[in-house]
């Protein structure tokens, strides 16, 4: 089961980015919806006691896109029916994920996805041209103009992902007693890293390293003994030292950090300010109904919310769901993330405080709500499942798995 979900979580948009796919189909060919599918049937058939659990979850969404489907005049029905699919899929996959997160083993998981990025990492060099593996002349990021995004639909979906392993493989290194496996996982790190800089991604670096700057920072000031201190000061030596060698360097990210805070980065200035503006236009105008659920790309929407500046619509998980849902959108969304909060705080563990927080903090302005991945990060965290489990798996052979 490891390896199948680790060739998914590296491979399953990679039929969405052929160059000769249709532009409305990127979003659809992911092979975690046909996942997520034969989930819905599987609890269907063999888990009946989780069919109340997808309902619940589900049959809000379906009722209210049915309520804007009468009451939203030149509604695409099509693009309506589309996204009410795709999100119950999503709740299928983490409902899937809370049943049977406790016959999955994460450091296998883990282990076989980092052993896919180690291969693709000199593979993306050899074919370094080549413009399924890379992002050639980047029109949208000026910083970098070459971006690697390997079988990923666009470089910040690789950054997205490798964030997530990134925060996996950070709690293995702390928890790993064996020095031989903390020496593995510590490469896995430096290749995930490398690749996360290499993909050019923006908001992943930056949600990815505040938020474990932010969680480490809370944990050590609640269990403020001498270890923690020290561990204190070496993370913020190495947060400097990293400060410094951007600023040296002149990197990307630096030289982009800083045009934000100035107010100079168009696409980021865009991001913000034309979301906020069209997501609070969508309530006050629609009087908190909403555009309809799939209808925010539109043709008709575009040409209503042309006076926001709206030139394109960028991705935007939460203000996606807000603009699209309406009223009900926001209380969905509230709903969610009190579950998930609550479930995080009463586990108190770093992991899941990580990957909550990650998830929240990239959706305010990345991402997308119909993100099959992020449903599968609820479906851990909503589980009985805690990190501490990882550390009763059945320790690997080192010989066979070090590369």
């Amino acid at each position: 089961m490891e390896i199948l979900m680790a060739l998914l979580y590296c491979f399953h948009q990679m039929f969405a980015n052929l160059p000769f796919v249709s532009k409305t189909l990127t979003g659809n060919l992911d092979l975690f919806y046909a996942l997520g599918m034969l989930g819905i049937i599987f609890i269907i058939f063999k888990r009946k006691r989780d069919i109340s659990l997808l309902i619940l979850c589900a049959l809000p969404i379906v009722c209210y896109g049915i309520l804007q489907g009468i009451i939203i005049e030149n509604l695409e029905m099509q693009k309506l029916l589309v996204n009410i699919s795709k999100i119950t899929i999503c709740i299928s996959l983490m409902v899937l994920a809370c049943g049977k997160i406790h016959d999955f083993k994460i450091k296998k998981f883990v282990d076989y996805v980092c052993r896919i990025y180690l291969i693709l990492t000199p593979i993306a060099f050899l074919f370094k041209s080549n413009e399924y593996l890379w992002r050639l002349h980047d029109t949208i990021n000026k910083y970098s103009l070459v971006r690697l995004n390997l079988f990923y639909i666009e470089p910040s979906e690789l950054g997205f992902h490798l964030s997530f392993i990134i925060i996996i493989l950070m709690y293995l290194i702390i928890k790993e007693k064996v020095r031989k496996v903390r020496v593995k996982y510590i490469i896995y790190m430096i290749d995930t890293i490398f690749l996360l800089a290499l993909s050019g991604a923006y908001g992943s670096s930056v949600m990815l390293f505040g938020t474990i700057g932010f969680v480490s920072f809370v944990i050590l000031i609640m269990n403020v003994n001498f270890k923690n201190i020290l561990v204190g000061y070496g993370l913020t030596i190495i947060f400097t030292l990293t400060i410094i060698f951007f600023i040296v360097t002149k990197s990307s990210m630096y030289m982009r950090t800083v045009d934000t805070l100035n107010g100079k980065d168009s696409s980021n200035s865009y991001r913000v300010n034309v979301t906020q503006k069209f997501t609070s236009t969508a309530i006050t105008k629609t009087n908190g109904v909403g555009v309809g659920l799939g209808n925010l790309n539109t043709d008709r929407t575009r040409k209503i919310f042309k006076s926001t500046g709206m030139t394109a619509v960028v991705a935007a998980s939460f203000p996606y769901l807000i603009a699209e849902g309406g009223v009900f959108g926001i209380v969905y969304l509230l709903i969610l993330i009190v579950f998930l909060t609550i479930n995080v705080i009463f586990k108190k563990n770093m992991l899941l405080a990580n990957l909550l927080l990650f998830s929240f903090l990239y959706q305010i302005y990345g991402g997308y709500f119909t993100n099959p991945v992020n449903w599968i990060v609820y479906g851990l965290i909503l589980s009985q499942w805690t990190p501490e489990q990882i550390e009763l798996e059945d320790n690997l052979d080192i010989r066979k798995e070090i590369i």
